[in-house]
């Protein structure tokens, strides 16, 4: 049996972990086959060349920049084993027949994205005329393709153009022929509409089954949705051979957290009245906060990382970047950065978890906190390391606004003794205002609690009284003595 372990080089972005690699690719590569995939061409493209410089090896490219057809030619490129060091991104490694991985050593530079929620309206009329016909439905809401049109559905997959369907059509049926694929239609709302979601799980462990070795080069392996699912699997952890020797940046970091409470999007739109926006205003919480970082920033080139619904109105100096920063390079002379991500669930993502579970073999808490990590901890600590925080030769102090005190600490805990924590900007969550209704639910209790302790009036009066239930009652005034 092969033996399940992943060897994990994990240091924070910029300890050296490629370099580390590259150091050890000549004393390795004589007696060893290869494969090293990254997210995306670019990253490739860069460490090709860096390889090609410092190691003397010229590694085999195999991406949509070199190749037509990517799969089938690194799938060839396995089987002729006539280059010892082939580099391909996370995607193609995943589609690959992974037998021909066998005999082959396998090194993941950044945890891939494994997992995939995404919905499609449909109106009554364009449901029935483009889906129904091809499902059914199971009172747990999961659709399966009828059996008669399988092949039929293959086809109009295969074809792509001239077909009659939607191209949101033809996704959903897609993904009802795709592996670690589940389709889930909700029943039709009031408004005739049916929300149709697909969640995809992108599995990597058979590549790994079949590798040699696996090593992955991550700040994080283990908190991750993959390192999650390799854990249920049987898969343990050590460390790998590529792990670099790394103290720190060595750099003070000047650490602005938003909230002293949690950080979300509905806390960011809230305003001073207690009423929490749908869109963006500047009226809101994160408006005002924003106000103070812009004031303190002046013109000093800066970096931002945030969602859409994220307005502000920036000066010039401000250049917004994506939230998945990773292999986003060339701002290293920037020392100041405003992350705004946030990892909280969507309630239509809530409702994948259950599909994820089932296909993956983990706990929903646990699927739940691995993407959480993901989203908010791993995503903020790649933002931050696009600045010149990562770079040696700069002795810049770096300033980091972040979204909460619970996000500040964290970062701290990665960038070392050199990291402080700053509250002058910190802000306390403005309050929502309770409904009317709530204000009088209280204000019963409160007379409720009053009447009980004070006067000693037994609860059924209380209740009678008030015009309340006697659960109620009882539930307010739990664990209170009465007075004699």
């Amino acid at each position: 049996m092969k033996n399940k372990t992943i060897y994990i080089a994990e240091a924070l972005p910029g300890a050296g972990k490629s370099a580390k690699f590259i150091n050890a690719l000549p004393d390795f590569l004589p007696s060893k086959k290869l494969i090293y995939a990254m997210p995306t061409n670019a990253l490739i493209r860069e460490l090709a060349q860096d390889i090609k410089i410092k190691a003397g090896i010229i590694p085999t490219v195999i991406t949509s920049e070199t190749s037509d057809h990517v799969v089938a030619n690194l799938e060839k490129a396995l089987a002729s084993s006539t280059s010892p060091l082939l580099m391909v991104t996370h995607e193609s490694l995943r589609r690959v027949d992974a037998r021909l991985l066998d005999g082959w050593d396998l090194v993941i530079d950044e945890v891939p994205s494994v997992s995939d929620c995404w919905s499609h309206q449909f109106d009554s009329i364009s449901y029935l005329s483009s889906l129904e016909r091809y499902l059914t439905v199971s009172e747990d809401k999961k659709a399966m393709l009828k059996p008669e049109h399988v092949a039929l559905v293959e086809s109009m997959i295969k074809a792509k153009e001239g077909s009659a369907l939607s191209s949101s059509a033809l996704e959903v049926l897609k993904a009802m022929i795709t592996p670690k694929c589940s389709v889930e239609v909700e029943k039709q709302s009031t408004k005739g509409k049916r929300l149709v979601r697909i969640v995809r799980y992108r599995d990597f462990l058979p590549a790994f089954n079949h590798a040699n070795s696996v090593h992955i080069l991550a700040n994080n392996v283990r908190d991750t949705l993959l390192g999650v699912h390799a854990g249920s699997q049987g898969w343990s952890f050590e460390r790998s051979i590529f792990t670099p020797e790394f103290s720190g940046y060595g750099k003070r970091v000047e650490l602005h957290p938003f909230l002293k409470g949690k950080y979300s999007k509905t806390q960011s739109l809230m305003q001073r009245n207690g009423e929490a926006l749908v869109k963006w205003s500047n009226n809101t919480q994160l408006a005002s906060w924003l106000d103070g970082v812009t004031a303190m920033i002046g013109d000093d080139e800066s970096l931002a990382f945030m969602h859409d619904w994220v307005e502000y109105s920036f000066a010039d100096n401000v250049t917004k970047l994506p939230i998945d920063s990773r292999g986003i390079n060339g701002y290293q002379d920037r020392s100041i950065a405003i992350c705004l991500q946030h990892g909280n669930v969507s309630p239509d993502d809530a409702l994948s978890f259950h599909s994820l579970s089932e296909m993956l073999g983990v706990p929903v808490p646990s699927i739940r906190k691995a993407i959480e990590f993901e989203r908010f901890y791993e995503s903020t600590l790649q933002a931050v390391a696009r600045t010149s925080l990562r770079d040696r030769d700069s002795t810049a102090p770096v300033v980091l606004f972040v979204q909460s005190i619970e996000m500040a600490k964290y970062l701290q805990s990665k960038l070392g003794r050199l990291a402080s924590i700053n509250i002058e900007l910190c802000m306390t969550p403005w309050e929502k205002e309770k409904s009317e209704k709530k204000k009088a639910k209280a204000m019963l209790q409160a007379e409720a609690i009053s009447l009980f302790i004070e006067k000693g009036v037994d609860r059924k009066t209380i209740a009678d009284t008030l015009g309340v239930t006697y659960k109620s009652i009882l539930n307010w005034t739990a664990g209170l003595k009465r007075a004699a």
